[in-house]
Formats: structure tokens, C-alpha cells, sequence
């Protein structure tokens, strides 16, 4: 847990304190049935310190209008749960936020700041879909992360606005701390090996194996969002990772 030099907790140490608990129930209420313990499906990453997150409704680049932003949303947080030392906030929150705003996603790096802060995180996922096949299956994915003013800035390595992904390109002195880009195409061997290894300690009672990540749109869904946190979270200052494949590929397509 965080504290300042005067021994008063930090805002993000309260928060994980006070949250630990309602994260931990969602967390196992989203896992019914699993053949692993929990810690066993935890990423293996760890961030340097408790941290709050939000995570944004997804930003919708691909043309498919089937894709519920809201419900993708969710799926990512859900997976951020399983991240050392993150406790994540319930996306509806967000979207709270946004209605009262008259808005419907982010719109500038500025109001993503705004928006955490109006939630009380530490830091938002703002995360789109460039590409998307729900049949082959195809998920093209851009995922940025951004602080609050509330978490100090001298501890992280800021990413340059003019490395800032296309997709998800302001026009802003605010950068993200970190991010991460890739697409996942489900008859690629690379995309299938790193499959195996998401399902190897989650679902070994499924019909179909680790096939079925294949098959069930919104477990395909859930693994990319894996992957790409595993990558986006690598490059934040700090954070330990032993997972040989994060960050090794840019784009695994």
C-alpha cells in the first residue's frame, strides 16, 4: 500500500483498500465452475503498485456494428482484474459518467483524465477495435493507457504524441503512459500456440479444449484482450512480467 513520506496513505492505496473486497466477489462470481484456483489464471505481470483503474467503453474502428462497446468493455475489465496489485472499476461507472457528460465514449486524451478522475481511478483504458471478424475469427485491437494528476508523473515514462497509434490519434499535449496494438486471426499458428497457453489454465473441462477460444465469440474476445494487456502493461515503469511472449511481437496477425 502506498504512503507519503508523512505516513498518510495515498488516494490510490484508500482506494485498492477500499474496493479489495467488491473486486474479489466480482471476481469469483465471473469464474463459476473453473478447474484452476484463481492465482493459478492470474497474468503474470505485476504492476510496481496498487493502482484504480477504469476502463473506457471500446472505441469501434472496424465497420462492425454488431460489436457492443459497452459488453467489450466489460470483457476487458474483466481480464485487468486478474492483474497483480490492479483493482478495476465497474465500467457502468464510466458510462454513468459519460451520460451525465451527454457523451457516449472518450473523445480527447484530456477528457479521458477527466473522466478517471470523475470516477476516482488511478489511471483509464481507453481500448479499440480496429478490425473484426467474428466468423474466422479476426480482432484488431489498440489499447492505451492514461493517469490521473493525482498519480505522480516523475514515476512514469510518458509515450511521445507523435508515437500515438492512428487509431486512437488526438490532437493533445497529453500522451498516454503506455500502449499497445495487434491483431489476433484465429487460423494463424502463432495466434493458436498463445491460445493453448490462455486456455491451459482456465477451461480444461470445455467440449472442445482450448478449440473452443475459437468458437465462443466472446472467449476469443476475452483472450485478445489478455494478450494485449499483458503488452500494454510491460511497457509501464516497473511493472515485472514473466511472461516470455509479452511485448516480443508488435502484431501477432
Amino acid at each position: 500500500m502506498r504512503r507519503r513520506r508523512d505516513g498518510m496513505m495515498t488516494r490510490s492505496g484508500a482506494r485498492a483498500n477500499t474496493l479489495a473486497l467488491r473486486v474479489a466477489a466480482l471476481c469469483a462470481a465471473a469464474l463459476p465452475g473453473c478447474a484452476h484456483t484463481e492465482e493459478e489464471v492470474r497474468m503474470q505481470t505485476a504492476l510496481p503498485e496498487p493502482m484504480v483503474f477504469a476502463v473506457a467503453p471500446i472505441l469501434n474502428f472496424s465497420g462492425e456494428f454488431s460489436l457492443d462497446p459497452v459488453k467489450a468493455a466489460d470483457l476487458l475489465a474483466s481480464e485487468l482484474t486478474f492483474v497483480n496489485g490492479a483493482t478495476v472499476l465497474p465500467v457502468s461507472r464510466v458510462v454513468a459518467v459519460l451520460t451525465a457528460q451527454g457523451k457516449t465514449q472518450i473523445e480527447s486524451p484530456e477528457h479521458a483524465v477527466r473522466v478517471a478522475d470523475a470516477v476516482g481511478a488511478d489511471g483509464i483504458i481507453v481500448a479499440g477495435v480496429t478490425e473484426f471478424e467474428a466468423y474466422t475469427p479476426i480482432l484488431g485491437v489498440a489499447v492505451q493507457l492514461y493517469l490521473t494528476p493525482g498519480v505522480d508523473p516523475r514515476s512514469v515514462r510518458q509515450v511521445s504524441t507523435s508515437r500515438m497509434m492512428a487509431p486512437i490519434e488526438f490532437t493533445s499535449a497529453t500522451a498516454p503512459v503506455s500502449q499497445a496494438q495487434a491483431t489476433y486471426n484465429g487460423n494463424h499458428e502463432y495466434v493458436a500456440d498463445l491460445i493453448k497457453q490462455y486456455a491451459a489454465a482456465r477451461d480444461e473441462e470445455l467440449l472442445m479444449g482450448w478449440r473452443q477460444y475459437l468458437k465462443v465469440q466472446t472467449l476469443f474476445i476475452r483472450f485478445c484482450w489478455h494478450d494485449a494487456l499483458n503488452r500494454l502493461l510491460a511497457q509501464y515503469p516497473g511493472t515485472e512480467s514473466v511472461a516470455a511472449d509479452v511485448g516480443q511481437t508488435e502484431n501477432p496477425s
